[in-house]
């Protein structure tokens, strides 16, 4: 009996050492992979780390232009706005007076246009310089089809043509179709 126990036992342990030591292996196998992965993902770290920096260069570049933009149009509201007052101060007569006003609120409202027009400007190269940063390298136009994916294409939509079936259309759709179009 003591001889069958022994038996079992040995089976149990080189079983146990089999189980493990593929778990073992499985394990460090993983934890390799695993590495090699954290050891790539250093690259993508620095890129967004460059990226990163670069935005933010953009971003006090825009941000300068931006306020010497509000700096200029503010400049500009009080630099008119005395101007009336000394019109106003000036003018002769009543007529004089608003017609003076009406000449500077021309003045006025290009100015206005103008700086709304240079915002403008400067939100869509700003947009376009974010742009820049994100957008990924070296990706084919999607407007220019090389010959042989517009070949491809036609290939596809001929099929599709062919596979398609017909619309049903109920007589109700026709008659309101025709007095639409009478």
């Amino acid at each position: 009996m003591d001889n069958q126990i022994q038996n079992f036992v040995d089976n149990v342990v080189v079983r146990a050492r089999t189980i493990t030591g593929g778990t073992v292996t499985d394990i460090r196998s993983v934890t390799r992979d695993a590495a090699g992965k954290v050891k790539n993902a250093k690259g993508t770290v620095h890129e967004v780390g460059k990226r990163g920096l670069k935005l933010n260069e953009m971003a006090f570049h825009y941000l300068d232009k931006l306020i010497k933009l509000q700096l200029k149009f503010v400049e500009a509201t009080f630099d008119e706005g005395a101007k009336r007052l000394t019109t106003a101060a000036n003018a002769p007569s009543f007529g004089k007076l608003v017609e003076d006003q009406v000449s500077l609120l021309t003045v006025t409202r290009e100015r206005i246009v103008g700086t709304a027009k240079e915002t403008l400007g400067l939100v869509k190269e700003t947009r376009k310089g974010v742009v820049s940063i994100f957008k990924p390298a070296a990706k084919p136009k999607a407007g220019k089809k090389t010959a042989v994916r517009k070949a491809a294409a036609k290939k596809v939509s001929k099929k599709a043509v062919r596979k398609a079936p017909a619309k049903k259309v109920s007589k109700k759709a026709v008659r309101k179709t025709t007095a639409k179009a009478a």
